[in-house]
């Protein structure tokens, strides 16, 4: 498929930052700077100085979080929001405020890497890194676990989107696209293949005498990307962060947040864990990165059953159109470790019985299909009603269930609206149902930092404040 179209201009930065390399003057690489045109919040025009022609960025005085064109859509914006149902500023400027003091904290995570950069925005050019290790594109035949639409749209379409985004830079994405269509051929290729990066950069799965299996490690040995890195035996200047946080996150959910892991299993009582993967759109293609899970939990056993549109599609042409596919198999990924890392395994599968998950995805008796966990990431809660089954349903279940958000600000509204989730959700159960009767006790949501969020603040050009892939955790049903 085509490096053109939406990641045409990241292959031209590339080629620019490459040759102010190869100049030899530290000067013209610092001249670079690749930080998104600045745009205001309030009234959604580029912020661009009439005297100058150029651009010019003004934010709230107060917490330095929010980007404004001039003093008119800053005080226009203090009381009066510029979306229905959202907190205006003058509530917000406090808690932007203290969002804004964890900065050093993800820049810190970032920069321990040597292929780190952060542009003047304080942003890091995602798409610019990717083009420069020649991985940024459409298609997995040729891009492997990286490939993508492209674009900024975060998330695809949905009809169950409660406010779409619009505008040339939300429609940059390849027509070509399709989550997951490396799983239309007849098998996978090998992991070091679709990684498409130096080998010695690669976390390897398929293990030799010259490339030995990592020690076997307690569940929760592995803290943040510093140990990872570490027992994994790769430098820092390998880019796997970008691509790991996905199983990582994973892992931290259920090991840290809701502690569904078993420390006590033994290869003669193995733990089995069932774990429902709800919303998934690009990480389908990337399934045998979940072999992580198998390699850091030892003496456990994990069936991950894939959740949402682009899952659910997949498996529906490929039956159709590409029998003896991957896609059209029951299962789409198997992995065992060595014994001597523990003997964990997992098995994929995609959920094609509908796009998204619902109660029914429990069974009629709930008995069989109950899951032990239920994850998503970078969720959007608040901006999709397909979550509200999963809210409702795994609160009434008592099913284990967290998710990753890109921001705080949206993390502490999740929380506080999931407080009263579940009792507005009963006027859907008559007063003697058994869901009205055993209304779970009030419970708590703290929200953290992801240690395995991926490095780097994500490109938008109306906020300031951290913004980043899986960055913060929010549990919606912990066991007590």
């Amino acid at each position: 498929m085509s490096i053109y179209g939406p990641f045409a201009q990241f292959y031209m930065s590339a080629r620019k930052m490459e040759a102010a390399e190869r100049s030899g003057k530290p000067e013209d690489l610092r001249k670079l700077d690749f930080s998104l045109a600045p745009q205001c919040i309030k009234c959604n025009k580029l912020c661009i100085d009439s005297s100058t022609g150029q651009f010019k960025t003004m934010c709230c005085r107060g917490c330095l979080a929010i980007v404004y064109c001039g003093r008119t859509c800053q005080r226009a914006d203090w009381k009066t929001p510029g979306v229905p149902s959202v907190p205006f500023h003058k509530n917000m400027c406090s808690k932007n405020k203290e969002y804004m003091k964890r900065l050093p904290h993800f820049r810190a995570v970032l920069e321990q890497f040597s292929w780190s950069r952060v542009e003047k925005d304080g942003t890091f050019p995602l798409g610019l890194i990717k083009a420069r290790l020649g991985v940024l594109g459409a298609g997995g035949a040729q891009f492997g676990y990286w490939s993508g639409p492209g674009g900024q749209q975060s998330h695809d379409s949905s009809a169950y989107e409660i406010s779409k985004p619009s505008g040339p830079e939300f429609s940059m994405r390849s027509k070509e696209y399709m989550h997951g269509d490396i799983m239309l051929g007849k098998e996978w290729p090998s992991h070091v293949k679709m990684w498409k990066i130096d080998e010695k950069h690669i976390p390897r799965i398929v293990f030799t005498d010259e490339h030995p299996c990592p020690r076997k490690v307690a569940a929760g040995d592995i803290k943040d990307w510093s140990g990872w890195y570490e027992w994994r035996g790769l430098t820092l200047d390998s880019p796997a962060a970008l691509l790991m946080d996905v199983p990582l996150s994973v892992y931290h959910l259920l090991v840290n947040v809701l502690r569904v892991v078993r420390t006590d299993s033994t290869p003669e009582y193995r733990q089995s864990l069932k774990v429902h993967y709800i919303g998934a759109e690009y990480e389908i293609n990337l399934l045998p990165l979940f072999s992580e899970l198998a390699l850091l939990l030892p003496n456990t056993d994990i069936e991950l059953l894939i959740f949402g549109k682009p899952a659910h599609d997949l498996a529906h042409k490929a039956r159709k159109s590409h029998p003896g596919s991957i896609a059209s198999n029951d299962i789409v990924w198997s992995y065992t470790a060595p014994l001597e890392c523990g003997g964990g395994s997992i098995n994929i599968r995609l959920y094609s019985k509908a796009e998204n998950w619902t109660r029914s995805a429990l069974g009629a008796t709930k008995l069989e299909h109950v899951p032990d966990a239920m994850v998503g990431l970078n969720a959007g809660i608040l901006n999709y009603r397909s979550w509200r089954d999963p809210i409702l349903m795994s609160a009434f279940e008592s099913i284990p269930f967290a998710v990753t958000e890109y921001a705080e600000e949206s993390s502490d509204q999740t929380t506080e609206t999931a407080r009263s989730m579940s009792e507005k959700f009963l006027e859907a159960f008559g007063p003697g149902s058994q869901y009205y009767r055993d209304i779970p006790a009030p419970r708590e949501h703290p929200v953290t930092v992801n240690p395995f969020h991926r490095p780097g603040q994500r490109g938008l050009p109306i906020v300031r404040m951290p913004n980043v892939y899986n960055g913060f955790v929010v549990p919606l049903v912990t066991r007590g």
